[in-house]
Formats: structure tokens, sequence, C-alpha cells
């Protein structure tokens, strides 16, 4: 089981991030892709470890060894630190929806989680609100509300109709 989790983990982090085209056809704009993966041993991974230690404290204890996943992305000014993505990946940590990553960003001299219970690839927009950029994770949009990422709007769904091309005049 353990096996086969983590080639399922390895095969979506091949997975190609959302391109400008994609981001095009269905209607949102263009971003990048927060890129998730196994960082042992960094100080990222110590990090992230202290900042989800009760979520780890409570998978031990059920038996459950979730694979830690970490990304990090620039949100707000180039001054700022770079944000924290944070996914517990395990049989029981996931749902129907895949896994659940938290967002932590560097605010007045400590880490504050900022977005809870995202599911699937999450993309940083280049659209801000409030100097935040704003987040998009699966068909959910979310935007800075200047404390916390609050959904504001499904992203729009992909047409995949047949368009007939508009006759020229």
């Amino acid at each position: 089981m353990a096996l086969l989790h983590r080639m399922l983990v390895c095969f979506a982090l091949m997975l190609p991030p959302t391109t400008v085209a994609a981001a095009d056809r269905a209607g949102m704009p263009a971003g990048t892709s927060v890129v998730m993966s196994a960082q042992p041993g960094t100080s990222l991974e110590h990090t992230a470890r202290s900042l989800v230690a009760q979520d780890l404290a409570n998978a031990r204890r059920s038996g459950d060894r979730p694979l830690l996943l970490i990304g990090s992305a620039r949100l707000g000014t180039a001054s700022d630190r770079p944000a924290l993505f944070v996914q517990l990946q395990s049989s029981r940590q996931c749902g129907s929806r895949g896994c659940s990553t938290s967002v932590y960003a560097w605010l007045k001299g400590r880490w504050t989680k900022v977005l809870d219970d995202a599911s699937g690839r999450i993309t940083v927009s280049p659209t801000k609100h409030g100097g935040m950029a704003d987040l998009i994770a699966n068909a959910e949009h979310y935007a800075w509300t200047g404390t916390a990422y609050a959904n504001t709007r499904p992203v729009p769904a992909l047409d995949l109709r047949p368009r007939v091309p508009r006759p020229k005049h």
C-alpha cells in the first residue's frame, strides 16, 4: 500500500503545470502552479512540520504516517517572505476531492494559516487583491481579505461545445 501511494505521488508530481493557453481556454487568468514536493531535511520541512505538528500527532495516534509535501510561492511583494503550502498525503488524510492543502503566510512576525482545506492543484494568479496574489484551486477562486484568503466565486467552467466560426462581414 505504501509503495502504491508513493508511486501515485510521484506520478502526480510529473503532471504538467497549468499553461497560459490552458488558462485562456478555461477563461482563467494565467498563473503559476505551486509545485508540491517532499523536502526531507530542509529548513522548509522543519518549518512545515512545526506548523502541522498537531495534524501529524493525530495521524500518528491513528497509526497513519502521512507524506508531507511542501511548496512555496511569493504572494505579496518581492520583499515579502514566500508563503508555505503544506499538504499531508495519506489514505486517511485525502478524500474524494484529493488531498487538502493549507497555506501559511509570514504576517506580523509569525507564520499564520491564511487558507485551509484547498484541494487540487493550486495556481498563483497574476490578479491581486489587497496587495496579495489571488489563488485558484480546482474550481475555486480565493482572494486576499486583509487577514486571510476567502472563496470569491467559482472559476468559470470550461466550455467544451464546438464553436461555429462567425462569418466576417
